[in-house]
């Protein structure tokens, strides 16, 4: 048996390492496009800031160790396209940038998810980033560690742009936040809990503006300012983290179920819509245990639980995934905050009976 993995972050890994448990005796092929596997993107925005130095500890397990347990680890390798019927893929060596085909029995997706970059003009200007990968985590620790980048703009109030705030003050640097909606983490917290989280931010002395979107970026050949629907402002650093998108466009002709914005649909079993295809982690959907909805919830603790599921059905076994409550917490400033299930607008656009309660915090 021949199973092929595309995709080596956490989804990828951890369907590995326990399909090759169970399994010995298969063929566990992975290709990965970066050098970088196992690798908890969680992690960042604290390396960036300072609170550890060591890039290795956001890495569960080194590639060696992978290898020596039979897995056969290609890195710099891209999987750019899916026969689905002649069950082969075409891998692309990113070192050689030769093309070759292999075979497979099995398959599973777990390419994981790609920053989003919104329609700012000269985003390619130096000195602007994502905070996605350790690439980019690297880059922008170097970035705000010089003296002279004092101005930090953050572009988007999710989870990474709100860490990296933090991050960002705790090295002492003047920070601005731009967020295109009237709410930071809408999409998780309802009113209530946001309001509190505003407060907190400003508190510490971040410009925080909402319902304000970047245009454009100005400089020579690094960026010296952001220009809004309602301003421009001086900025030594740019930090862009207006979410991410399924890693899923080389899927584009293969017959795989998605959702619009490319998830690639998943049943219980961490199945596809194809015969022997699998797919687990941010490329792919999870079921939301309250709404029963195939939902993107691009999470590392969804992506390893399915991912070891799917490690375990790759291997013969027929186990189910429960779904997800989605639950997710994170630090703003001194505050602490944590969300599961739906939010009051989910559960109204599904027209369920619910009710709220918000009690006044001190």
């Amino acid at each position: 048996m021949r199973v092929i993995i595309v995709g080596a972050v956490a989804a990828g890994m951890s369907a590995a390492a326990k399909l090759k448990r169970m399994k010995p005796e298969y063929d566990v092929v992975v290709y990965e496009k970066t050098d970088v596997v196992s690798f908890g993107a969680c992690g960042l925005p604290y390396f960036v800031g300072g609170f550890f130095d060591d890039a290795n500890n956001m890495i569960a397990r080194s590639a060696e160790k992978f290898r020596e347990t039979g897995i056969d680890l290609n890195v710099f390798h891209e999987v750019v396209k899916v026969d689905t019927e002649a069950k082969k893929v075409t891998v692309r060596n990113l070192e050689t940038n030769v093309e070759f085909e292999d075979s497979y029995d099995k398959l599973m997706i777990a390419t994981g998810a790609s920053s989003i970059i919104p329609p700012i003009k000269n985003v390619k200007l130096e000195n602007v980033s994502t905070l996605k990968t350790m690439e980019d985590g690297i880059k922008v620790k170097e970035l705000l560690n010089k003296e002279e980048n004092q101005k930090v703009a953050i572009i988007g109030a999710g989870f990474i742009g709100l860490e990296a705030v933090e991050a960002a003050k705790q090295l002492g640097k003047e920070v601005r936040v731009f967020q295109s909606e009237s709410r930071v983490l809408a999409q998780v917290f309802d009113k209530e809990i946001t309001d509190v989280l505003e407060e907190e931010i400003k508190k510490h002395d971040v410009d925080l503006r909402l319902e304000e979107l970047a245009l454009e970026l100005v400089g020579e050949t690094k960026v010296e300012k952001v220009i809004t629907n309602k301003g421009e402002f001086d900025a030594d650093v740019v930090i862009i983290a207006t979410g991410v998108r399924p890693a899923t466009g080389f899927l584009k002709n293969s017959g795989i179920e998605m959702l619009p914005n490319g998830a690639i649909i998943v049943d219980e079993f961490g199945k596809t819509s194809i015969e022997d295809i699998y797919a687990a982690g941010d490329c792919a959907t999870i079921k939301n245990i309250v709404s029963e909805k195939d939902t993107y919830v691009p999470l590392a603790t969804g992506a390893n639980k399915l991912g070891r599921i799917v490690g375990e059905n790759l291997a013969g076994a027929n186990n189910k995934f429960q779904g997800s409550l989605g639950s997710s917490c994170l630090k703003v400033m001194d505050m602490e905050a944590g969300s599961t299930g739906l939010t009051e607008g989910e559960a109204e656009k599904l027209g369920l009976d619910f009710k709220v309660k918000a009690t006044p915090h001190n």
